[in-house]
């Protein structure tokens, strides 16, 4: 099956019940965002709490579980940071010392979460 490419004003529909964002307490907070024009991308990024790629192939599975995509309203830093993707990874730890919540929280994997 081909993967569908990712149209973020579609997500944004989809998923706009389910918009976070994350406070410098670390705890996620339900925002609301109606269009892609309501936050500045140059700073901002929507991070996805299932991998796109991830939900459109298991889209099934994750709905018997009741577990929910999320879209959750990050800084450019930290989006590259939840993915270990910025010129300095930061560890598990480091990521929960400096953004006070699990990177866990921030993206679903089996092996952490409670569903």
């Amino acid at each position: 099956m081909k993967k569908k490419p990712k149209n973020m004003k579609e997500e944004l529909n989809l998923y706009k019940d389910e918009v976070y964002f994350l406070n410098k307490s670390g705890k996620l907070i339900k925002i609301s965002i109606e269009t892609l024009e309501d936050y500045n991308h140059l700073k901002y990024s929507l991070h996805h709490y299932i991998p796109y790629s991830v939900y459109i192939k298991n889209e099934n599975w994750f709905k018997e579980r009741g577990i929910k995509q999320k879209l959750i309203l990050v800084s450019k830093i930290l989006h590259e940071h939840i993915h270990n993707l910025g010129v300095k990874p930061l560890s598990d730890e480091e990521f929960e010392n400096r953004y006070k919540i699990s990177r866990w929280e921030m993206i679903f994997n089996r092996k952490y979460s409670t569903y």
